[in-house]
């Protein structure tokens, strides 16, 4: 009996370790820049998807660029971790600077006070395919040594 239960139990240790037990999708350091004709765009948020049609999956990495247009990827999802999945990626642009000053989810966001000046909306700087993961011409493979990347947005 006791042979029985000692091969039982290297059995499932063997199983466990041969299923699932992996450290994950592997990460790789992206930076770049953001730029349109050119010039640096600061204050966008930048978005790398694993690209689905390219059979590459795992949890999306963002960053927003600081004001020389400048970027480096984290991923929320998984701690924080330095970088995007291995794979092909589309990229998504979503122009922050269109929210003003004005905090965002209280209220009027035009008008904080009746009395007060009201903030119109911005015009994105950014095209609206660059923000929508179906027509974003911004596709991008993370492999070792991509970085860094320039992201060219075309108006």
């Amino acid at each position: 009996m006791r042979i029985f239960s000692r091969l039982l139990l290297a059995a499932l240790a063997g199983a466990l370790a041969s299923s699932g037990c992996s450290r994950g999708p592997e990460f790789v350091p992206v930076s770049g820049k953001v730029v349109m004709n050119g010039k640096a765009l600061g204050n966008v948020k930048v978005e790398f998807h694993p690209d689905p049609d390219a059979k590459t999956t795992g949890p999306s990495s963002t960053a927003t660029t600081d004001a020389e247009g400048n970027f480096t990827l984290a991923c929320p999802s998984n701690g924080n971790e330095a970088g995007a999945v291995a794979g092909n990626h589309r990229v998504i642009l979503s122009d922050l600077d269109v929210y003003g000053t004005v905090f965002v989810g209280r209220g009027d966001y035009r008008s904080e006070d009746a009395k007060g000046p009201k903030e119109v909306p911005k015009i994105p700087r950014v095209p609206a395919q660059y923000s929508d993961l179906s027509r974003t011409p911004l596709k991008l493979e993370v492999k070792a040594g991509v970085s860094p990347v320039t992201l060219e947005v075309k108006k």
